[in-house]
């Protein structure tokens, strides 16, 4: 059993530990999603306090990418609230770092988040030489990775510059980066879909349409845009669905799209309405162009941050699974070990009721045998008076002997003794019988002891053999009482009295009384013949031997024991008495 339960506590502590490290890196994705979230609002000392908790904890676990993200987007914080000096500090800050690191990561983010820094500050043309260099270092020192950051930026240049053939390539160059991740590949997939849709390609957009759908279920954040949808209806002809599709649209957005699908229907009125409508509010738009920097900046740290949430969610809800897991190994567990604890308990319910019954067999046996044996007594104490009433009456009845007077009166005298030990025998039984029939006895007589044991010392004193003595002491008063059963208590004082007489030839026969712990202590004492030591267990049984082959005759000591119990009392020999017997019961005062 205790192998057992070492072996339980072992998997528990086993299936404990499970969680921790993913408990770590689930505190660093809430903190780089964080991160993201405050990097677009004014609360810089936030924005602060969880980048530098991220990077201390990054360094203590040695996540040297993280690291240097983190510490780069404090450079990138700066440079979109427009503290120029600042981010360029703070880039040069990492860049001395990471050389003196010899960290080709560090080197790398201080390329990225220059560039970035540049292109925030609307220098064009130093930040597309400087997405090149990354572009360039990532693909020499990290070749199987993405360079798609980078080169997602070229693209965003080359829009802003019109510039439609640069687009394409970088889209083009994003799509053959190796494990591009979903948010570029989808970019490009947009870029390369507008592309398709101004050259009325419709194989070429319906094939970058199923790509970006397929995308869409895989990833499913900010991988396709509503105008994707609408273009997607228009080239293949469903203009009823695409003016519906049109409804989710930015204003200006919506009335050019739905300028060309009212083009392409043949209604060339509306199609001018909504033209005027494009241009006029096209024209109302203070285009910014640092703002739109901005906001496509943005754009992708909220994206990014969207993608932390969910791989932050999905890792809540492998926790969740895996603590349900647990949970579910745990109570398996318990139930084992209640339903092997069960089993023992059963099992060791099982022993001790066989114990029980293997005793209540034993006590039926030994009260089968006791019976027996009862019976075997009574038979044999019946036969010893009526054997020689019945020679004796045979001899008073024949002719062939002739008695004298003095013969036939004692043959009659021995006749009438043993019908009074038959007749002594049958009334005990029936004593006995009737007492042990009981289960209680009435307690409503209030008795004086001194009264009651010197009447029966009166009344059986002359039964005593000649030579022997009779006396009643006392430590108590007259006027002592005890609640009992005053018949019950002058049977058991008899019995004991005549057993003494019996067994008494000479000396002297003492009853004694006094009180003993709140209780009425009486003895009866003689000095007898005694009684062996091997025999003294068994002096309240029925019918038991004593020394020198002689039975302790009738029922006396039986009757005694029964009457003590029924008064809740208790009795015994006193076995340090050596000059006869000494029998003592005690019986409660009340």
């Amino acid at each position: 059993m205790r192998e057992r339960i070492n072996f339980i506590m072992l998997v528990f502590v086993f299936l404990i530990s499970l969680p921790v490290e993913a408990k770590d890196d689930t505190q660093l994705t809430k903190l780089h999603a964080e991160m993201l979230r405050l990097i677009s609002t004014p609360d810089k000392d936030k924005f602060t306090e969880v980048t530098e908790t991220l990077k201390n904890i990054c360094q203590q676990q040695g996540n040297e990418r993280l690291f240097y993200i983190t510490w780069g987007n404090q450079s990138t914080y700066e440079a979109t609230h427009q503290n120029y000096p600042a981010a360029e500090s703070i880039a040069n800050k990492i860049a001395d770092y990471a050389e003196a690191q010899s960290s080709h990561w560090g080197k790398y983010i201080v390329l990225h988040v220059k560039a970035v820094n540049a292109l925030q500050m609307q220098h064009y043309d130093e930040a597309e030489s400087g997405f090149l260099k990354a572009v360039e270092f990532r693909h020499k020192y990290f070749p199987n990775e993405s360079a798609g950051d980078d080169l997602q930026e070229l693209m965003k240049i080359a829009n802003h510059r019109k510039d439609q053939k640069a687009g394409l390539k970088y889209a083009r160059q994003i799509l053959a980066e190796p494990n591009v991740a979903p948010i570029h590949k989808g970019r490009a997939l947009f870029r390369l879909s507008q592309f398709a849709f101004n050259k009325n390609n419709r194989e070429l957009y319906d094939s970058i349409y199923n790509e970006l759908m397929a995308l869409k279920q895989s990833d499913g954040i900010g991988t396709i845009e509503p105008v994707v949808e609408v273009n997607h209806e228009i080239i293949n002809g469903n203009y009823a669905e695409a003016l519906r599709l049109c409804k989710q649209l930015a204003p200006e957005t919506q009335a050019e799209r739905m300028a060309v699908i009212y083009h392409r229907m043949g209604d060339n009125n509306k199609a001018y309405e909504q033209m005027a409508k494009f241009k006029k509010i096209n024209d109302s738009i203070v285009l910014v162009s640092h703002g739109n920097v901005m906001a496509s900046c943005y754009v992708q740290m909220n994206n990014e941050r969207l993608k932390l949430e969910q791989k932050l969610l999905e890792e809540e809800n492998a926790q969740l699974r895996q603590w349900i897991i647990l949970t579910a190994i745990v109570a398996m567990i318990l139930i084992l070990a209640i339903a092997v604890w069960e089993h023992r308990r059963r099992i060791k319910l099982l022993v001790k009721e066989n114990k029980h019954l293997k005793e209540k067999h034993q006590q039926a046996v030994e009260a089968f045998d006791m019976k027996n044996a009862f019976i075997t007594n009574i038979t044999n104490e019946l036969r010893a008076p009526l054997n020689p009433i019945e020679g004796f009456s045979h001899i008073l009845g024949t002719t062939d002997y002739e008695l004298q007077p003095e013969e036939r009166e004692e043959l009659s005298n021995m006749i009438k003794d043993s019908s009074k030990t038959i007749t002594k025998l049958i009334d005990e039984l029936a004593e006995l019988s009737l007492y042990e029939s009981k289960k209680a006895l009435p307690m409503n007589y209030s008795m004086s002891p001194n009264h009651l044991c010197r009447h029966m010392v009166d009344a059986l004193r002359p039964q005593c053999k000649r030579g022997v003595r009779m006396f009643y002491e006392t430590e108590i008063s007259d006027d002592y009482a005890v609640q009992t059963n005053q018949e019950a208590v002058e049977a058991l004082l008899r019995h004991l009295i005549e057993n003494a007489i019996q067994y008494t030839d000479q000396g002297v026969i003492t009853v004694a009384t006094m009180e003993f712990e709140n209780t009425l202590r009486t003895s009866v004492t003689d000095t007898g013949r005694g009684i062996p030591a091997e025999r003294r267990p068994h002096v309240f049984d029925t019918f038991r031997e004593m020394g020198d082959n002689q039975k302790l005759q009738g029922l006396g000591l039986s009757i005694c024991q029964a009457i003590v119990k029924l008064l809740g009392g208790k009795i015994w020999l006193d076995e340090n008495y050596k000059e006869g017997s000494r029998f003592v019961f005690e019986l409660p005062k009340q």
